[in-house]
C-alpha cells in the first residue's frame, strides 16, 4: 500500500470521510459576496443564500452541543433561514467548510500529486469512506441511497479528494452531497456542497462556481 493511501486511511480513523481537472478560476458575478475566512482563505455566494447566524444558528448550535459536535465551522444555507421566515424553508441547500487540525506532516500537502493506484487500493479507500458515512447516519433516520465512486480532483490547482452519493431523510426529498477534502500539511479542510436533487436546475450552476471560487491561502 503506498504512503499516500496510508495516511488517508490514519486520517479517516480519527475523523469523517477517475481523476479529474477543474483548474477553472472565476470572477465572482456583481451579485455575489466574497466570504473571508481568517487563517484559510475565502470563496463566493450567490444572493440566494446566505451565512448561518441569527436565530437559526443559535438554534443549530445548541442542537449541534446535544450532539457532540464542534460548532467551529462555517455554514452557508439558502436566503431567509437565519430569521426563520417561511421563504427560508422553501428550499434547502448547504455549503459547509471545517477544518480539522493535526499534527506537522501528517498530511500530503495542499499540491500533491496523485499516485500510480491500483484498483485494489482504490476499491479500498471506496469502502472505507462509504462505510464512514453510513456510521454517520445511524441514528439519525438518514440512509445513503447511491453511492458514486471516490475522485482526485484539483480545484484551483488545489489537489483533493471528492466523495459524493444521495442520502434521503424519511420521506423527504434526495438530498446531492458533494464533499471535498483538501490535505493541507497539518490539516485537512472539509468542503461539503449539498442540495435537494428535485432543486438541481435552481442550484447546480451556483454550486459549480461556488466550488471553482474556493480558495485556500494559508498554504501549509
Amino acid at each position: 500500500m503506498n504512503f499516500l493511501i496510508l495516511r488517508i486511511i490514519l486520517f479517516l480513523l480519527v475523523t469523517q470521510i477517475s481523476f479529474a481537472q477543474t483548474n477553472i478560476e472565476i470572477n465572482a458575478p456583481v451579485t455575489w459576496e466574497r466570504v473571508h475566512i481568517k487563517g484559510l482563505g475565502s470563496f463566493d455566494l450567490p444572493s440566494t443564500m446566505e451565512i448561518q447566524k441569527g436565530k437559526y444558528r443559535e438554534y443549530m448550535d445548541q442542537i449541534y452541543k446535544i450532539k457532540g459536535f464542534d460548532t467551529e465551522r462555517i455554514v452557508a444555507q439558502q436566503v431567509g433561514l437565519n430569521e426563520m421566515e417561511s421563504t427560508g424553508f422553501e428550499r434547502y441547500a448547504r455549503v459547509i467548510l471545517e477544518t480539522k487540525i493535526g499534527q506537522y506532516g501528517d498530511f500530503v500537502k495542499l499540491d500533491f500529486e496523485l499516485p500510480e493506484m491500483s484498483k485494489s487500493e482504490l476499491d479500498e479507500l471506496n469502502i472505507i469512506f462509504k462505510e464512514q458515512i453510513k456510521n454517520h447516519f445511524v441514528g439519525t433516520g438518514i440512509r445513503l441511497t447511491e453511492w458514486y465512486p471516490l475522485k482526485f480532483q484539483k480545484v484551483n490547482n488545489m489537489s483533493c479528494l471528492q466523495i459524493s452519493y444521495i442520502r434521503k431523510l424519511n420521506d423527504s426529498p434526495e438530498v446531492m452531497v458533494n464533499t471535498y477534502y483538501f490535505y493541507n500539511n497539518d490539516r485537512v479542510h472539509e468542503l461539503t456542497l449539498s442540495y435537494r436533487i428535485n432543486e438541481s436546475d435552481f442550484w447546480k450552476s451556483d454550486f459549480d462556481k461556488i466550488l471553482k471560487s474556493f480558495k485556500i491561502t494559508n498554504v501549509r
